[in-house]
């Protein structure tokens, strides 16, 4: 007999992004946050709009978001500012946050927003930030050279991403492309770039967790693919 307490269920995941009108919580409004929340192995896409207070905006937070062309496009519609918050609460409630420097995020949706209409933030303690995760994960490839005799590798991984680390350039070695200048510090693309970053850390490459009988149908597709089919 098993003396071992039941497994729980995995948290569910919640990679975030958040664009606001400038880095300081107290001073800045987030205006467009997005929601990836993965659960059962299912990735569900939430975005909301809450009409800031453009008082205190730092301008060059405005031009990197491209706040006035987006928010003014025909189809942009803002969301109730409490119905809002409710859902990212519930969408929230119980989920590991993770993001790119997941803490700013947390300070402005948590203190800035939901801390208005709730008494205690609804997500885990812990986030997770997947630039330091990918960081980590190169050091660690790193770690693993140097034990058959190759240290010059943690040197190489320090002057590939320097320090401090930049998100993209450590997104890139890891070999996971970072959001499109079009597109970057749009919170929907930024989200679907942590979620990517995290799966490429997280998750086995299919090649690597295939089995023989899944190898040989994957080379065959490929094959056919380079044939024409044939």
């Amino acid at each position: 007999m098993s003396n071992s307490s039941p497994a729980k269920p995995p948290r569910l995941l919640a990679f975030t992004d958040c664009e606001s009108t400038g880095l300081d919580p107290f001073l800045h409004d987030p205006w467009e946050i997005a929601v990836i929340l993965r659960h059962d192995g299912q990735d569900h896409e939430h975005v909301v709009r809450i009409e800031p207070d453009l008082t205190n905006a730092d301008p060059e937070a405005l031009r990197l978001n491209r706040y006035e062309e987006r928010t003014s496009a025909p189809d942009w519609v803002w969301d109730d500012r409490e119905s809002a918050a409710r859902t990212l609460y519930d969408l929230l409630d119980g989920a590991v946050l993770i993001g790119s420097n997941p803490a700013f995020d947390a300070e402005m949706i948590g203190s800035n927003l939901l801390a208005r209409y709730f008494a205690e933030r609804p997500w885990h303690y812990r986030t997770i930030d997947v630039v330091t995760l990918a960081a980590g994960s190169l050091y660690g490839r790193a770690a693993e050279w140097a034990c058959h005799g190759d240290a010059t590798w943690f040197g190489r991984v320090t002057r590939a991403v320097g320090w401090p680390w930049k998100s993209y350039d450590v997104s890139r070695h890891v070999e996971v492309e970072p959001p499109a200048p079009d597109v970057g510090h749009t919170a929907l693309p930024d989200a679907r770039w942590v979620r990517d970053l995290w799966d490429r850390i997280t998750v086995p490459d299919a090649a690597h967790a295939a089995t023989d009988e899944e190898l040989a149908v994957m080379a065959g597709n490929a094959l056919a693919r380079l044939t024409g089919g044939h």
